[in-house]
């Protein structure tokens, strides 16, 4: 499920320093800005690719991966819900090897630039003529001087219309929350973010079997406790962040209840004569207890 501006870093504080550009089950894409909106403007598109590796001592031991392609429409003043962002677009991915259709809409309920705060909702689907998954997100965000704090709840659904079709059926929810100190050393370019995030985007249906170390273990636990593997996979964690020269970005997040410390690695590159860009992430899970990892990379190409 691959991402307000989230292509470009306020995914990072949104979801955690490390939920951005995951190739996940079902994802939100980018919301581009809307500074110069037109009838003539050219129409902005997204596209995005995402690829999982397994990795352990025997080395290579599972991959998945996924792709999709979306126009963002802009505004449309819909009847009884008033101005709201919209999206269309294609996903191809393990559940969905047939393509099937996204639809995406995003309502911001209240921005306040002197107060310095946004209060935000939005509903995703993705879905053929064999299975329907939504995901639905209430967020907000507030800016004070050299810090940021947010939270984000999401809760999803899904599966196939006929049982005997097959395909996973699933019911989670989930809380990305916390706090981002920016401007710390050693170059004044350091972020810090202290919170509490979901492990909801970190399972992911597309994963297959290439499931992080974390989560192969707390399935275990689940499982033995009698517990329902829809419950909460959330934990604390703590992130720092740094900006490099030539828009590169490097994260180390370390999820202490999961067992995981991962390093992220982000560029951006500049704008193209015909207005695009791209961004790349490497997201390494590397498990504090065993020789297994997962190496994530994502890119994604927006046009204006």
């Amino acid at each position: 499920m691959a991402m307000g501006r989230r292509c470009r870093g306020t995914a990072l504080l949104l979801l955690g320093l490390g939920l951005g550009l995951r190739p996940t089950f079902i994802h939100t894409a980018a919301w581009l800005d809307l500074d110069d909106l037109k009838s003539d403007n050219t129409l902005p598109l997204v596209t995005d690719l995402g690829l999982n590796l397994g990795l352990g001592p025997q080395g290579l031991n599972g991959t998945s991966g996924s792709c999709s392609f979306i126009a963002d429409f802009g505004v449309l003043d819909l009847p009884l819900l008033g101005p709201m962002r919209s999206r269309a677009g294609l996903r191809c991915s393990p559940l969905y090897p047939r393509g099937a259709l996204e639809l995406g809409f995003r309502k911001e309920l209240r921005t306040d630039k002197v107060q310095g705060y946004q209060l935000f909702m939005g509903l995703q689907s993705t879905g053929d003529d064999e299975r329907l998954d939504i995901l639905t997100e209430v967020g907000a965000i507030k800016l004070f001087q050299n810090a940021r704090a947010f939270y984000r709840f999401l809760w999803g659904c899904g599966g196939p219309f006929d049982s005997e079709a097959g395909g996973p059926s699933w019911n989670q929810l989930g809380s990305s929350l916390g706090v981002t100190q920016t401007r710390l050393p050693p170059t004044q370019q350091g972020r810090l973010t202290i919170g509490w995030r979901t492990g909801l985007f970190d399972v992911g249906l597309e994963g297959g079997k290439v499931l992080p170390p974390m989560m192969t273990r707390r399935k275990a636990q689940k499982k033995k406790r009698g517990l329902r593997d829809n419950l909460l996979d959330s934990s604390p964690f703590i992130a720092y962040s740094m900006d490099l020269p030539r828009s590169t970005q490097v994260t180390w997040t370390l999820v202490p209840e999961h067992g995981v410390l991962e390093h992220a690695l982000q560029w951006r590159s500049q704008r193209d004569p015909t207005g695009g860009k791209t961004l790349v992430t490497m997201v390494l899970e590397q498990s504090l207890h065993s020789r297994d990892a997962r190496l994530r990379i994502g890119t994604c190409y927006e046009r204006k």
